[in-house]
């Protein structure tokens, strides 16, 4: 055996296959955790929901708030809707926000839940009248309460779908990277298998060589 067989043997493939044993777990680790951190990732959620105490406790008047308190923008003080069917026909109104609700407020509020994903819609208004209920009671004046709802909700809104779209490119890199960790895996463990194929065919490949060479010296003999 020479020395670069018996260096391939000691030492060459036992250290091939600890760097690829130690690749493979490696990225098996990395796989693992990856995937942790995806899982994570999918379940963050930004609640949009909005309580009463947040909108009517900033409201609140150091002092006595004036007799005319000034118009504010968006919603309007209720006034006499007319015969036509309300925008926000097809929903449950909360009595509280019932009399907030009419004439272009009632367009208003609709506007503002066109931009609401349909299924929270109904919650939207629930929210509201919640708001309005707290804001009498409190003696802060709704039309300013119900403006700062809206304001606030969308701001929720907005931040729900900001970090919507950052979850969906963390899971995209996520996927990405597990799927390049899966593929070097495959190729470590091909290495191993590569190597012992070779380990354990070696010996054969020399036995046959033998065997041709002790049959062409006896065929010389003869």
């Amino acid at each position: 055996m020479s020395i670069v067989e018996g260096f391939e043997r000691k030492a060459l493939f036992n250290i091939t296959r600890v760097v690829a044993l130690v690749c493979v777990t490696v990225f098996l680790v990395g796989i693992a955790v990856g995937v942790l951190y995806g899982v994570s990732v999918w379940q963050e959620t930004v609640n949009t929901k909005v309580t009463p105490q947040e909108i009517v406790d900033p409201l609140k008047p150091v002092k006595a708030a004036p007799t005319e308190p000034s118009q504010p923008q968006g919603t309007q003080p209720p006034t006499d809707s007319g015969p036509a069917e309300s925008p926000l026909a097809g929903f449950k109104i909360p009595f509280s926000l019932q009399k907030y609700a009419s004439g272009d407020n009632a367009q208003i509020i609709r506007n503002h839940l066109n931009d609401v994903p349909e299924a929270d819609r109904q919650q939207y208004l629930d929210e509201l009248g919640a708001v309005v209920a707290a804001a009498e009671s409190s003696k802060v004046d709704p039309i300013e309460a119900i403006n700062a709802y809206m304001r606030t909700k969308s701001e929720r809104y907005t931040a729900a779908a900001a970090k919507t779209a950052e979850k969906w490119v963390t899971l995209k890199l996520v996927a990405e990277v597990t799927a390049g960790g899966l593929f070097l895996v495959a190729l470590f463990s091909l290495v191993l298998v590569l190597l012992a194929i070779e380990r354990n065919t070696r010996h054969m490949r020399r036995t046959g060589t033998q065997t041709v060479s002790s049959a062409s010296e006896q065929a010389i003999q003869a």
